[in-house]
């Protein structure tokens, strides 16, 4: 008997050579500025909440803000649809003074988060 609920496989690995050769966007729905500090501010508006019991007494948020760090600002601020990911992480290299690989993984970990 076949189980009922089969696991999706999961997709083949993206070559490193392939993610390195991709030109990362920013997500136009989300909005964003610079702060007093020259921190990049991302604004992400909220889903309304679904209707429930105290939908009408309690409103959550419309929004929510993330701060970026100095090197998260840096990263966004270079995410123009031009340069590649290999471009931004030597760009990423140079400027903090890290090994090729290191800014790449790193580069790598950080896309995959504002991807969410």
């Amino acid at each position: 008997m076949a189980p009922l609920f089969r696991r999706k496989p999961k997709p083949p690995p993206i070559p490193l050579e392939v993610l390195l050769r991709s030109k990362p966007v920013r997500n136009p729905a989300v909005e964003w500025e610079k702060n007093e500090k020259g921190e990049v501010v991302l604004k992400v508006k909220l889903a309304p909440s679904k209707p429930g019991l105290f939908s009408g007494f309690v409103k959550g948020p419309s929004e929510r803000k993330y701060v970026l760090d100095e090197v998260g600002s840096y990263v966004w601020e270079l995410l123009d649809g031009e340069r590649t990911v290999g471009d931004v992480a030597e760009l990423l290299a140079q400027r903090f003074k890290l090994h090729l690989r290191e800014a790449q993984a790193s580069l790598l970990a950080y896309l995959r988060i504002l991807a969410e």
